[in-house]
C-alpha cells in the first residue's frame, strides 16, 4: 500500500475516497468481506438532525440525505462516476461533494454542488488539468477551499461560492498539499504539505495564502489536521512511533502532545465543546470507536463489534456520534449516543 493510500485510509472525509474503491470499510485495515454496499463517512448538518453521505450500490455511486435516526434516503446525487468527499455548507442549504474517475487511483474529477432539499446540481470547479477534492467551506460559506491535484503534485485552492474568483494558494511544486481546515474565525488554512521523501507535515497559512509556517517537523509522517471548535489547538496524525497515533498541539505551534498508544490510531474528531476527541483504534485486527479526554485521559471504547467501526461525526450539540460499520457485512452509517449506547443503523 503506498503512503497516500495509506494516509486517507485513516482520514474521516478522505477516506470516502478510497473506501468506495476498495474491497473494506474506511479504516486503516479493512476486514469486512468485499460488501456489495459501500458507503463513505457520514457528515452531519448544521442543524444537526439529518447526514450526508456517499454511497456505491454495485457500479451506482450517489450522495444521499438520511435522518440521523433512520429511514429512506433523500438521493441528491446518482451514476456511474464515484461521489465522495460530501461537506455541508455553513448554513445547512446545499451539500459539495468531488465526483471523480478511475477507482481506486483517482484519475479525474471535479467539486459539484447540489441543493439539500434536492435539485440544483452543477459542477463548481473545471478538475483540470488533473482533478480536484476535499472539498472544504470557508466559516462563512463565501470562499471555499479544495485540493486540486495534478501529475501527482496537489495545491490547495480556494473560490468564491459560484466557482468563480479561482485562487492558487499554495505551489503545485515538488509538493503534495491536501486537507485543507478553515480556522473557526476564517483568518487561517491549515493543510498537510507530503514531500517527494514521502512524509508529511503539519503547515498553517493565512484564508490568501501568505505566511506559510511549518507547525511540525518530525523525521516522520504528520498529517490530517483537525482544528477545536475555538481554534486554539488542532489534533493530527503521526507514525515517528513507527505506528500512527493521534498527537495534539497549539494551532501556532510548540509542544507537541502524543494522546494515544494504540495499534493503530486515526480520524481524530473534536467534541463541539471542545473537551473530548472521538477517534478510531485497531483493537485485535478491527477498528473501533474511541472517546478520550482532550488531554488523551481516560479512552472509552463505544464499539465492541467484530470487522471494522470507523470515521465517528459528532452532531452539533454533541450528544450523538454517527460512524461507519461493517458489522453486518457492508459498509454503512450507523448512529449511537456520545456514551456508546443506543447504536442503531441509519443506511
Amino acid at each position: 500500500m503506498d503512503t497516500q493510500t495509506q494516509k486517507r485510509l485513516l482520514l474521516p472525509i478522505l477516506g470516502a475516497a478510497v473506501g468506495l474503491g476498495l474491497a473494506g470499510a474506511g479504516g486503516a485495515i479493512a476486514s469486512a468481506p468485499a460488501p456489495m454496499v459501500l458507503d463513505a463517512a457520514p457528515v452531519w448538518s448544521p442543524a444537526g438532525q439529518t447526514l450526508a453521505f456517499a454511497s456505491r450500490v454495485g457500479s451506482t455511486s450517489q450522495i444521499n440525505i438520511v435522518s440521523a435516526t433512520g429511514g429512506k434516503a433523500l438521493v441528491l446525487a446518482r451514476g456511474s462516476l464515484q461521489n465522495v468527499d460530501v461537506n455541508w455548507s455553513p448554513t445547512g442549504n446545499q451539500i459539495a461533494f468531488s465526483r471523480v474517475t478511475g477507482g481506486a487511483v483517482i484519475s479525474g474529477g471535479s467539486v459539484y454542488v447540489a441543493n439539500s432539499t434536492g435539485g440544483g446540481l452543477r459542477r463548481l470547479t473545471t478538475g483540470g488539468p488533473g482533478y480536484d477534492e476535499v472539498f472544504n467551506w470557508s466559516p462563512d460559506g463565501k470562499t471555499p477551499a479544495f485540493d486540486r491535484i495534478t501529475n501527482g503534485l496537489g495545491a490547495i485552492y480556494t473560490t468564491s461560492a459560484d466557482g468563480t474568483d479561482l485562487r492558487r494558494l499554495t505551489p503545485a511544486a515538488s509538493y503534495y498539499d491536501y486537507w485543507a481546515v478553515w480556522s473557526p474565525d476564517g483568518k487561517k488554512i491549515a493543510f498537510d504539505r507530503t514531500s517527494a521523501s514521502g512524509f508529511g507535515d503539519i503547515w498553517v497559512m493565512n484564508a490568501d495564502g501568505t505566511d506559510q509556517k511549518r507547525l511540525t517537523e518530525s523525521p516522520a509522517d504528520d498529517f490530517g489536521a483537525a482544528l477545536t471548535p475555538d481554534g486554539s489547538k488542532l489534533a493530527f496524525m503521526s507514525n515517528r512511533t513507527g505506528k500512527y497515533q493521534i498527537y495534539e498541539m497549539s494551532s501556532g505551534g510548540g509542544r507537541q502532545l502524543q494522546l494515544t498508544d494504540a495499534g493503530e490510531a486515526g480520524a481524530p474528531r473534536w467534541s463541539p465543546d471542545g473537551t473530548e476527541i472521538a477517534y478510531q483504534a485497531q483493537v485485535g485486527g478491527d477498528n473501533q470507536i474511541f472517546v478520550m479526554s482532550a488531554s488523551g485521559a481516560g479512552p472509552r471504547q463505544l464499539t465492541h463489534t467484530s470487522y471494522d467501526n470507523t470515521d465517528p461525526a459528532w452532531s452539533a450539540d454533541g450528544k450523538k456520534l454517527a460512524f461507519l460499520s461493517a458489522r453486518d457485512g457492508s459498509s454503512e452509517v450507523w448512529g449511537m449516543n456520545a456514551d456508546g449506547t443506543g447504536q442503531h443503523r441509519v443506511s
